[in-house]
């Protein structure tokens, strides 16, 4: 597929104005993959005072982009299927206090940030452009813990990930370095996605612009929204967990519904969804009326 179409670096303009840093290319293996690169060769850093506190106003952002990823791998190894000039594939790398980042009543709520933000991004892009939905019924469901559904499809998703830091580096004090990756289906057509069970923007929402002013479009919102959200979270993470776990509940795609989650130490849980708890996991209640707690962290593959 790669041969059939043009590969280019995404220029991003917009995304330029609102983040720290932006490096873009044509292709790469992984946006994913280079963040964490970058982080171990100490190309990513965390400028803090003397008191702990960041050197800057507001928390620094560093995105990578790619027009076409080689080797795009999601949670757990899966992959990614990017179709070059169609698609958005980047990752926004973020330094979050480590009292939210390393506390497990609070760091779940990373994947529900990124989550949300992707789909902030792509509802004010869609406002934005004057674009409107093909049937009246459409509109954006997130799955737990990191797709972006449309009538019930996959248009996108995301991985948020704590990056493992060198020795000295800013994950050895204060602060963790944190990569948001986003994926998402723009102008792919429909005999270009990789699944029957994908769809793409293009095919539910029109009209759109070019997939570089579309690109750029959702990734500087994308990072403004994350940005904003990562700093109101980490002011006051017990007030902003209530408040995101309200919000996740109105665009939850999977509550009321029956799942099989695939764990990851090789079991399985079967059952219908119930509830979004405090810190980002969910109920699920099983055939013999059993309630089982699920984190992110747990699950390989859920259906």
């Amino acid at each position: 597929m790669m041969s059939l179409l043009k590969v280019a670096a995404p220029r991003l303009e917009r995304t330029r104005s609102v983040a720290d840093m932006v490096v873009s290319v044509a292709d790469m293996d992984s946006t994913h993959a280079e963040a964490r690169r970058m982080v171990e060769r100490g190309e990513i850093v965390v400028n803090v005072g003397e008191s702990g506190e960041l050197a800057s106003d507001h928390l620094p952002i560093t995105v990578i982009a790619a027009d076409y990823l080689s080797n795009a791998l999601v949670r757990f190894g899966r992959p990614w299927i990017t179709v070059p000039g169609k698609s958005l594939t980047a990752t926004a790398v973020v330094p979050v206090p480590a009292r939210v980042a390393d506390d497990e009543l609070f760091n779940g709520w990373l994947a529900m940030i990124g989550e949300l933000a992707a789909l902030d991004a792509l509802e004010g892009e869609i406002d934005a452009c004057g674009a409107r939905p093909y049937d009246e019924d459409c509109g954006f469901k997130l799955k737990w813990p990191n797709d972006i559904y449309c009538h019930g499809l996959k248009i996108g998703g995301t991985v948020t990930e704590v990056m493992p830091s060198p020795s000295g580096g800013p994950a050895s004090g204060a602060w963790r370095v944190v990569a948001f990756s986003f994926g998402a289906n723009l102008l792919v057509p429909a005999d270009h996605l990789p699944t029957p069970q994908a769809t793409s923007l293009q095919m539910n929402v029109g009209p759109l612009p070019g997939i570089e002013e579309l690109r750029d479009g959702v990734l500087s919102r994308f990072v403004e929204s994350l940005r904003r959200r990562l700093e109101t979270f980490a002011d006051s993470p017990m007030v902003e967990a209530g408040r995101l776990r309200s919000e996740m509940r109105h665009v939850c795609w999977m509550m009321g519904r029956e799942i099989e989650a695939q764990l990851i130490d090789g079991s399985a849980v079967r059952g219908v969804v119930v509830a979004l708890n405090d810190d980002a996991s969910i109920n699920v209640e099983t055939p013999d009326g059993v309630t089982r707690a699920l984190l992110a962290s747990e699950v390989g593959l859920l259906q």
